[in-house]
């Protein structure tokens, strides 16, 4: 039956593709949305490419009615992109104005992110966490699981006094593809954390939640007071998907809730009870968190049996491994490490780890070894792909292999130029000169040293003090410069928002050192230009180009301005004029073929950008805007072989291979 909405008003729509606790959690906060703007709300409960397929029959969970009333299948859904917005397209106004326009117009709004509980800046957040409690009632439930929530209710409020949930979280991440290949350190906490919070609270009731059995009967061995939910009620009558829905509940019905930092699930039963959950580095001091990682370094020390699997192990040593590490015990982090890989641990990750503690070590060829293990392995995450290729550049720049280096991060900066391992390593490189500005990236090296960038600390696997005894430098200047090279879609979000790119030449002109004429003076007129202030940023760079005639960057600045105002011919002549000062640039021949094609030259076009194309084998994307190219002239052979240079150098980017086996089958 088709939920599709009708041409009023427009909505809120709830999507996530993972778990159970961030599809609670997304629902929750449709309701919440819908209510205050006045509309209602649809949930796409199970999307294509879901990942959890014991999902994919909400009628286990919800009545049929509520179902019928609230959710929006597929097709529905899909229909209706023209009309959706994101939900952070307005997440920086500092009034409902334009949300409150587009819901009026028709328009609606996907929620599709990690958000906990959603707050625009215009809303006070603590009045909204007190009202999630209210929210379930608004969910119409499955008469089966009604009717075992009423009884959680009852042998909860039998129990009185203060009761803790404690949430372990384990499950997929140890065991299924491809959640056991990432490391989460913010998802995984140590056994030895909950005991010894446990052995604080000793005069708590406790209740031990996780989603990997081994963990609960481990766990409630070693603290018989413990209890599950099967000792509150009976679920054996229940499906997979019930029972989950069911221990959420449960543990959203406890006193207090002691979870990792973070865990849609316990988020979700957070919410669900009106409180904030608990993590271990809000309730117990350093001492005591520190006695609690010695007991676990000792639990390594006695072997790796002591886990639930060699994954398991591989996990909680992403938790150890940091903290040796800080405190100068790389020996024993490399160890563990080792121990874990010859017991058998096939996690993605762990060559990586063990690359990165190498380098500590100055272990260079081990470490070396263990980086090509990482990027050979083919459940490897895209991120940890990237991060590998920096950590592989920097092991050869030490050992002196300059140009293999220059490659490897130039394959993993177009990937994600902003990623912090990169920002990191490339810093590194820049201020070691083992990545100058040349054939193989024309940047402008004194813009960067201009903009240092707070000290790195969230998604980040290297440790920038291990790297670097500096601040790093903001690299997105370098994915400005040439933009049509960058994958990642953050670089798309900035060069869409005029007001980020002024707001950073603002910065570069509040610099140190900054004067007019110079590399960075120029940039900031490219910075006018890309924000649409073309008269003002050809005036600024003409300047840069008198003071410094023999600058090859301020000449591809200056075409690329002449080109955006629609001097085809004057764009054309800077750019000869760039390439007679520094011939061998790949990229000057590539932006070439833009300002041909922008002429109206597919032909000069192509010609420019496959000189490029033979000069390049660091940039995906040059070699797939070539193959666009080659394909719209119906060359579709020399298409698929650019498609085939652009995924032997991001072989982790399947767009490429997809790409081209694509067109093979069209053209057969």
């Amino acid at each position: 039956m088709s939920n599709a909405p009708d041409q009023g008003r427009g909505l809120f729509i709830g999507l996530r593709k993972d778990q159970l606790g961030a599809r609670l959690l997304m629902m929750l906060n449709s309701i919440r949305l819908a209510e205050d703007y006045a509309t209602d709300f649809r949930i796409n409960w199970f999307p294509r490419g879901a990942m959890a397929p014991k999902l994919d029959t909400p009628s286990d969970l919800f009545a049929a009615e509520f179902i019928t009333r609230h959710f929006i299948d597929n097709a529905d859904f899909e229909a209706l992109d023209a009309r959706t917005k994101p939900l952070w397209a307005f997440l920086k106004d500092r009034t409902p104005e334009r949300l409150e326009a587009h819901l009026a117009g028709g328009g609606h709004v996907l929620l599709d992110e990690g958000f906990e509980i959603v707050e625009f800046p215009w809303e006070d957040a603590e009045a909204l966490r007190g009202r999630f409690r209210g929210f379930i009632r608004r969910i119409g439930f499955h008469p089966g699981v009604a009717r075992h929530m009423a009884a959680i209710e009852a042998a909860m409020a039998a129990q009185g006094g203060r009761t803790i949930a404690y949430h372990i979280r384990r499950g997929d991440i140890l065991n299924e593809e491809p959640w056991t290949h990432k490391e989460w350190p913010a998802k995984i906490e140590p056994d030895e954390l909950y005991s010894a919070y446990l052995e604080k609270n000793a005069d708590a009731g406790a209740l031990v939640f996780s989603d990997q059995p081994e963990s609960i009967a481990r766990f409630t061995a070693a603290h018989p007071k413990v209890a599950r939910i099967d000792d509150l009620v009976d679920l054996s009558g229940c499906k997979p998907v019930q029972r989950d829905f069911l221990e959420l509940f449960a543990m959203s019905r406890a006193s207090e809730i002691v979870a990792p930092p973070i865990s849609a699930f316990s988020r979700a039963a957070a919410r669900l009870s009106g409180q904030e959950r608990k993590c271990f580095h809000e309730v117990m001091s350093v001492p005591e968190r520190e006695a609690a990682y010695e007991r676990l370094l000792a639990r390594f020390q006695a072997g790796i049996g002591g886990f639930i699997t060699p994954s398991e192990a591989a996990h909680v040593y992403v938790k150890l491994a940091r903290r040796l590490q800080e405190t100068g015990r790389d020996e024993a982090a490399w160890e563990i490490g080792e121990a874990i890989l010859r017991a058998g641990a096939d996690n993605a990750f762990m060559p990586l780890m063990q690359a990165i503690c190498g380098i500590y070590l100055n272990r260079w060829e081990e470490a070396r070894a263990h980086v090509a293990a990482a990027l050979a392995h083919p459940h490897q995450w895209q991120e940890n792909y990237i991060t590998a290729l920096a950590v592989e550049a920097h092991i050869r720049g030490a050992l002196g292999q300059r140009h293999r280096a220059r490659r490897a991060f130039l394959r993993a900066f177009w990937q994600k130029p902003m990623l912090p391992d990169v920002t990191v390593i490339g810093t590194f490189m820049i201020k070691r000169r083992r990545l100058r500005p040349g054939a193989v990236l024309p940047f402008d090296r004194d813009t960067v040293l201009m903009l240092p960038i707070r000290y790195q600390q969230t998604n980040i696997l290297v440790q920038q003090a291990r790297i670097l005894r500096r601040r790093a430098s903001d690299l997105s200047t370098i994915a400005i410069e040439w933009p049509d090279f960058a994958i990642d879609g953050k670089v798309a979000r900035l060069l869409g928002s005029p007001r980020e790119l002024l707001a950073l030449r603002d910065r570069i002109e509040a610099a140190p050192g900054f004067a007019p004429g110079t590399l960075p003076d120029s940039f900031c007129a490219l910075l006018d230009a890309r924000a649409g202030q073309l008269d003002a940023a050809l005036a600024r760079n003409s300047e840069a180009r008198t003071a410094q005639p023999g600058e090859p960057l301020i000449a591809k600045r200056q075409a690329e301005i002449l080109m955006l105002r629609g001097d085809h011919a004057g764009a054309l002549r800077e750019m000869e004029a760039c390439r007679a000062m520094a011939p061998d640039h790949a990229f000057w021949h590539y932006l070439t073929g833009c300002i041909h094609l922008a002429a109206g030259d597919p032909q000069g076009a192509r010609a420019a950008m496959a000189r490029a194309s033979a000069m390049d084998d660091s940039t995906a994307e040059l070699h797939a805007h070539l193959a666009d190219m080659c394909r719209e002239a119906g060359d579709e052979a020399a298409a698929a072989a650019a498609l085939e240079r652009a995924a032997d150098i991001a072989p982790n980017q399947q767009r490429y291979a997809k790409r081209r086996a694509r067109l093979m089958r069209n053209s057969a």
